[in-house]
């Protein structure tokens, strides 16, 4: 690995801090993980209670950090999560955002 990728690889997951640090990111990440494959926006905004500005901000935020890719069909668009990229400088990450998650939700129904 020469500087160049690893200043690279190292800016690369300064950024997805910076994007899971965020409540709605988070939570747009985790949901696209859940589901495993591409999502509308639209039944992606159904499930994740963000107006749909801040949605947009979001959804641009994480295409721009590289989190994310994104289609347009006709009018809809599609967002797809880059699980791949984000699991070669941090596996299992994502996988542990989901049991977070849902450890977090077994111990509120339990209380």
């Amino acid at each position: 690995m020469d500087i160049k990728q690893s200043t690279d690889e190292t800016a690369f997951k300064q950024r997805i801090f910076f994007a899971l640090s965020e409540p709605g990111r988070y939570t747009i990440v985790r949901m696209l993980y859940h589901v495993g494959h591409e999502m509308g926006c639209n039944e992606l905004n159904q499930h994740v209670e963000i107006d749909k500005s801040t949605m947009s901000y979001h959804l641009r935020t994480l295409r721009e950090i590289g989190m994310i890719t994104t289609r347009t069909q006709g009018r809809q668009k599609f967002v797809t999560l880059n699980t791949g990229k984000i699991e070669s400088v941090f596996p299992g990450l994502l996988e542990k955002l989901i049991n977070k998650h849902m450890v977090a939700y077994f111990l509120a129904l339990i209380v």
